[in-house]
């Protein structure tokens, strides 16, 4: 499935919307709209029936609100932690580190999941793209499981004021086959190709997304494609895919046939993969180490933060710079 462009304005032919790109989006306004209305009538039940002023119980629901957003977080936190395997040397970053990294995934499941992608068209914009400044390539962003392009926009925003020329995809049905998305990627870099005039793209792909990208790979081949960087992605499985619904989610546990079948093709480009060894998603946490690729190991990171962490915008940045 293709997506509206989001890249410098410059004259020429704007590319087609995407009528499936908001799939994910009106589902999660759909949650957060059921989600308000359950607060309000909490909130109005403990005016009217228990006696309670007007801003205590709308601090008590929203309290509320938080705590189960943090309660889910901590849970994803300790099911990581029970499925890490063996922790290498300096993977110690104490109790204040720990702390960062949790209030850090917090606020970007926040973030991502009542902002930038419940209201994702809000923020990216249909734009007439135009060849890459001082011929360095474009970058392809490929989001992860049960998430759209809005998860890409910090990153977006930030290369962009790099100078950068950047394109997003919604990879849908959220729950299809990684396999099924092949065929839209390979739609959407021959757009960029013949709407920018590069012969080839970098992809960029955070979690499920660096494995749509690896599936894309293996299906149709290497020649538009200069590297790929993975953030964050279960090359090897996560044990926590067993919690998710979907058969992509099955796909991603650890030993599937699927996987199995990916991994017996190594990757025939430059390739970076990018994990950190408190991810609460990835676990074990070597799993989103890539057999071939450069590996850049990090500490006090989330899985969400990812996309919002500077540290990892520096990264990928110099890679792509590296590249063009």
């Amino acid at each position: 499935m293709g997506a509206r462009v989001s890249g410098r304005v410059a004259p020429g032919r704007a590319t087609k919307p995407d009528l499936d790109l908001t799939m994910l989006a009106r589902a999660l306004r759909r949650v957060l709209l059921i989600e308000l209305i359950v607060y309000i009538a909490f909130g109005w039940g403990l005016v009217h029936d228990a006696g309670w002023t007007t801003l205590a119980a709308g601090t008590f629901v929203l309290g509320f609100a938080l705590a189960i957003r943090a309660l889910g977080i901590a849970l994803t936190f300790a099911l990581a932690e029970r499925y890490a395997g063996a922790k290498p040397p300096g993977n110690r970053i104490g109790f204040a580190g720990w702390l960062r990294t949790y209030f850090a995934e917090l606020g970007a499941y926040i973030a991502l999941y009542t902002l930038l992608q419940p209201f994702e068209a809000l923020f990216t914009r249909a734009q007439r793209p135009c060849p890459p400044a001082q011929a360095r390539l474009p970058v392809l962003l490929l989001h992860g499981y049960i998430c759209n392009r809005g998860f890409m926009l910090p990153l977006q925003r930030f290369f962009e004021r790099h100078g950068l020329t950047t394109f997003s995809h919604n990879l849908e049905p959220v729950y299809a086959g990684i396999d099924s998305y092949c065929d839209g990627l390979a739609r959407r870099i021959e757009e960029i190709c013949a709407a920018t005039g590069a012969g080839k793209v970098v992809i960029l792909g955070h979690s499920m997304g660096g494995l749509a990208a690896r599936a894309y790979l293996r299906q149709h081949g290497a020649a538009r494609v200069a590297t790929l960087i993975t953030l964050g992605t279960p090359h090897h499985g996560t044990a926590l895919a067993r919690l998710g619904a979907g058969e992509n989610a099955s796909q991603m546990v650890p030993g599937s046939a699927w996987l199995r079948l990916l991994n017996q093709h190594p990757i025939a480009i430059p390739a970076v993969s990018v994990f950190s060894h408190q991810d609460n998603i990835v676990s074990p946490r070597d799993s989103a180490a890539l057999a071939g690729a450069k590996l850049v190991e990090l500490y006090g990171i989330g899985h969400l933060t990812m996309a919002f962490s500077r540290r990892v915008r520096e990264i990928a940045l110099r890679e792509i710079n590296a590249v063009s």
